[in-house]
């Protein structure tokens, strides 16, 4: 199965049970199993790449048996609701299936952390600093130098420490072809 198709299947499992809270994997006491047709290895790496990508927070656990095994809770944040509910774009490939689709909102269901006041100024002003170096009066060059700048800013783990998933949902906006 496409890896695209196993990212989409995990994230839609994790936007359906977001009022759980984290949820185990790997080898955790009451992990979830991959759907049918969908290999462990496979399910694992899923977890990985979208941890990776900032869709869902990862919460590891030390591996004691020295093979290096994937374990611990998952839970789908801000972001990942917003690339499942299409509000923004993904900032890797994700196949979903439209007929699992949830037509509950985030806001229906049990309440995640939004965007606090201080992560909204910074966001706004960086939409600013963005709009600005695209009507500046310098060349092309200058121009994509300076978004280069920004988009590594915006995908470091500094600025999702500081925006959330504002960070990558700005870095997708502005910065995806």
């Amino acid at each position: 199965m496409k890896d695209s198709v196993v990212r989409g299947c995990l994230l839609q499992l994790l936007y359906e049970r977001q009022s759980e809270g984290p949820i185990p994997f790997g080898r955790a006491e009451h992990a979830v199993p991959p759907p049918g047709g969908i290999n462990r290895r496979d399910w694992l790496r899923a977890v990985a790449q979208l941890s990776e990508y900032h869709l869902i927070d990862w919460t590891p656990f030390e591996d004691r048996s020295g093979m290096g095994l994937l374990s611990g809770f998952a839970k789908i944040n801000d972001f990942g609701v917003e690339v499942l509910e299409g509000d923004v774009s993904a900032p890797l490939r994700i196949s979903i299936d439209e007929s699992r689709r949830s037509t509950v909102s985030k806001r229906e269901q049990a309440p995640i952390a939004g965007r606090t006041p201080q992560q909204q100024m910074i966001t706004e002003a960086l939409e600013k600093v963005i709009a600005a170096i695209n009507e500046a009066d310098v060349s092309e060059k200058e121009k994509n130098a300076s978004k280069s700048l920004l988009r590594k800013l915006l995908t470091s783990k500094a600025a999702a420490s500081v925006l959330g998933g504002g960070a990558q949902s700005l870095a997708a906006k502005y910065f995806t072809k």
